[in-house]
């Protein structure tokens, strides 16, 4: 009987699924063919067939995600390795086991079929429609079927948007993104980026589950919104424009400048990032928000603190987002081992023993934590801890109470989970209620401790002289460190992040990736938790570390400008000096002007337009440093090295370890040289006092370097007049032939007027 059982299974299975999906492949009466990016009436797509838009971009097709049975209808980038999904049809309604049958069915919708021939999702068009097309825009659209108005759209997928924003959909007042549930589950997760609903009202909001507000973009004041004033700046690589017909009906849109492709996702955690990504490449994040995760509502779930930037600190010993309070342990282990969605937030260990008469339930004094007070119900009857702790433990659906040194004092209570917790150093000290088990425990580790601690007091005489000694010698080996590293922490700007160094040891999978080496140190490509890429410099060398150390951090480190490197902040952990630095995906611009031995460039040729753009930038960045800083900051090592691209090859001037504040009266003599052969002024040879002109005279030289593509110096040249060429250049142009200056390889498309300008400019 048994075995009778097993083989009618098998037989239906594997017998009349296949048939089942015969059935309705006959039905549909053919299936597209993979380089069409149309499905015409009466047509399906099944198994690994695909539409694929005209010139390549898009994919829509069958896709299973992470690894797991369940399959979904999606649009995913075509020419991307890794597969980035931008809309999901069936996202609350997977196939399971095997793809089903996607149809633009005889009645003109869009149906998705299992392969028992269930419906799993239908585009629920009002109009009938005659075929459905996926555009380069990543928009799959349906046209209608009336005669003489076939181009009219019935129904598209930017209508429905799920958690990206493309550019060229159109955001309208009442349309929403919502995130994913996890990486293996697109179904809707408790984030969500909308229009404020309000009549009137151009901001859009973030959400956590759908309610509560924890950002916004601010208003739109005719050319950006007022949280975001970067968004719409030309640098920033799109065009925003909003639209408003009616204070119930406005849009707003963003379209791509260049052939970077774009897009914006709400993300599993609750931030909207926007990222970009340049030919054979890889998605760079370009700008998210909010800033610090912690200002997600509910980020971490029930019962969980969040470890926000601000409160990051040396001492910290953990990278993780999220940790359970005392007491509780996570609820979803899974999720919360992926560091990707801590939202399921944490349980107890153990039940509470709740009893009016009788508890056996304690709290706990939790310090250095910030409790939502919104969250908080007043309890002004009592003004001690002893009558505001009885308060608590009267009431079983109290779970934390906190007394206030105001006076009079404050007692407040916590009902429920206790939501939105965060570490905070300078946080109020509350009391959690946790059963007497879980008390014990504590108890039992604080006596542990402090066994411990007695131990190390009763250590031999010996051994604590031992340790006297050695402690006293170390300090009067680094007792000039210590100073040195004590003032650098009193100067640090409060918009620097602290990090630890085991934290940018993860970043960097123990600094593996490296990105170029100097004198000072190396610099290592790193992924923090948000997934933020970022280069790490690990500076060398005792004396030399220190010194880069509190130029960059007395710096850049103060000022930003969209033409300098940002400094993100910093690691100072007893000898090891760290800086963190935003990433620059195309590295230094002296990889894409000089010639290597076998005579090929490193990265790609750069046409005139983008060196003279280069330039520019450059000029920006250096006036920003001479003439809008307190206190004028020169540069001292201005060079193509020091000049990185971000992925829209923006110029951004780096490496500030040489660099000096100076008044502006400039009575100050820099006795040290600094800098680089090539590109000194004479002023560093003659010890004249060292103004912002050294750097003109640098940045000269490598404007040169930039309009030729060659070094200044340059042993190598057929031409031995040519061996230092700015004399060669300055003749050339005093002879009226500027355009032989320009790297012969971009001479054919130079602007004969800008190349003119740049020249003279270099040379005086």
């Amino acid at each position: 009987m048994v075995s009778n059982r097993i083989v009618a299974k098998f037989w239906l299975k594997y017998t009349l699924l296949p048939f089942a999906m015969i059935i309705l492949l006959h039905k549909c009466q053919s299936i597209t063919v993979d380089k069409g990016d149309t499905l015409a009436v009466g047509t399906a797509l099944a198994g690994n067939r695909t539409l694929v838009s005209k010139n390549g971009t898009f994919a829509l097709g069958f896709f299973n995600a992470n690894g797991t049975n369940n399959w979904y209808v999606g649009i995913w980038y075509a020419k991307v390795s890794d597969k980035t999904i931008v809309w999901v049809a069936n996202r609350e309604n997977p196939v399971r086991n095997m793809p089903g049958v996607l149809n633009l069915s005889r009645d003109g919708y869009l149906q998705l079929f299992d392969l028992r021939g269930r419906s799993i999702w239908s585009s629920n068009n009002s109009l009938k429609a005659s075929q459905a097309s996926l555009l380069e825009s990543g928009n799959l659209v349906m046209l209608g079927a009336r005669a003489g108005n076939s181009s009219e759209i019935v129904w598209e997928s930017f209508q429905h948007p799920e958690d990206t924003w493309l550019p060229g959909m159109k955001m309208w007042k009442g349309m929403k993104l919502s995130s994913w549930k996890s990486s293996r589950d697109p179904a809707p997760g408790p984030f969500s980026f909308q229009m404020d609903p309000s009549p009137g009202k151009t901001q859009y909001l973030l959400l956590s589950h759908n309610t509560v507000p924890y950002w916004s973009t601010g208003e739109w004041n005719g050319q950006y919104f007022a949280n975001m004033p970067g968004f719409a700046r030309a640098e920033s690589g799109v065009k925003v424009e909003f639209v408003t017909l009616s204070p119930s009906r406005m849009y707003c849109t963003y379209t791509a400048t260049s052939m970077i492709m774009e897009r914006a996702i709400l993300e599993k955690n609750g931030e909207l990032r926007a990222y970009l990504m340049i030919p054979n490449s890889e998605w760079i994040i370009n700008r998210f928000t909010p800033r610090d995760q912690c200002n997600v509502y509910g980020v971490c779930g029930a019962n969980a603190a969040c470890n926000g930037y601000a409160t990051m600190s040396a001492s910290a010993n953990t990278s993780d987002t999220c940790t359970c309070l005392q007491g509780f342990r996570p609820k979803n282990s899974r999720a919360w081992d992926s560091e990707e969605w801590w939202s399921s937030g944490c349980v107890r260990r153990s039940p509470l023993q709740c009893s009016v008469t009788n508890s056996t339930d304690g709290f706990l004094q939790v310090k250095d934590m910030h409790l939502a007070n919104d969250e908080a119900v007043p309890y002004s009857k009592e003004q001690t801890l002893h009558g505001c702790q009885l308060a608590c433990l009267n009431n079983c659906s109290c779970m934390a109470f906190w007394l206030s040194t105001s006076s009079p004092p404050l007692c407040q209570l916590w009902f429920g989970d206790l939501m939105n917790v965060r570490n905070s150093s300078g946080g109020q000290s509350f009391y959690l209620r946790l059963a007497a088990s879980e008390l014990r425990d504590s108890a039992s580790k604080q006596r542990n401790r402090s066994s411990h601690g007695l131990i190390r007091i009763l250590l031999p005489g010996v051994a604590a002289g031992l340790v006297l000694f050695l402690a006293v010698f170390i300090m009067w080996k680094r007792g000039r460190m210590v100073k040195e590293t004590t003032e650098i922490e009193d100067d640090v700007p409060t918009s620097l992040r602290t990090f630890t160094f085991r934290k940018l040891q993860v970043a960097t999978k123990n600094f593996r990736h490296k990105l170029g080496s100097g004198s000072f140190g190396s610099v290592f490509k790193g992924t923090l938790p948000d997934n933020t890429l970022v280069a790490v410099k690990k500076l060398g060398g005792l004396a030399q570390a220190e010194k880069q150390f509190r130029a960059e951090i007395s710096t850049i480190g103060k000022i930003q400008h969209v033409n300098l490197v940002r400094l993100w902040g910093f690691c100072a952990e007893g000898s090891r000096r760290l800086l963190v630095y935003e990433y620059m995906p195309n590295g230094s611009l002296a990889s894409f002007l000089f010639r290597s031995k076998d005579g090929e460039v490193q990265g790609k040729l750069l046409n005139w337009k983008t060196r003279y753009q280069i330039a520019l930038g450059t000029a920006r960045g250096l006036a920003y440093l001479h003439e809008e800083c307190a206190d004028r900051i020169i540069h001292c090592d201005i060079k193509p090295e020091n000049i990185l691209l971000d992925a829209q090859f923006c110029p951004k001037v780096a490496d500030f370890g040489l660099a000096k504040l100076v008044g502006r009266d400039f009575s100050r003599v820099l006795t040290t040289t600094r800098g680089t052969r090539g590109y000194l002024a004479p002023e560093w040879i003659s010890g004249l006092p060292i103004t912002p002109k050294a750097d003109v005279y640098s940045f000269g030289m490598t404007l040169l370097e930039i309009i030729s593509g060659r070094r200044n110096v340059d042993l190598n040249a057929q031409d031995s007049n040519c061996y230092y060429f700015p004399p060669w250049a300055a003749d050339q142009i005093h002879s009226g032939n500027v355009m032989a200056i320009v790297d012969e390889r971009i001479s054919g498309e130079a602007d004969g007027e800008e190349v003119r300008r740049a020249v003279t400019a270099s040379i005086l």
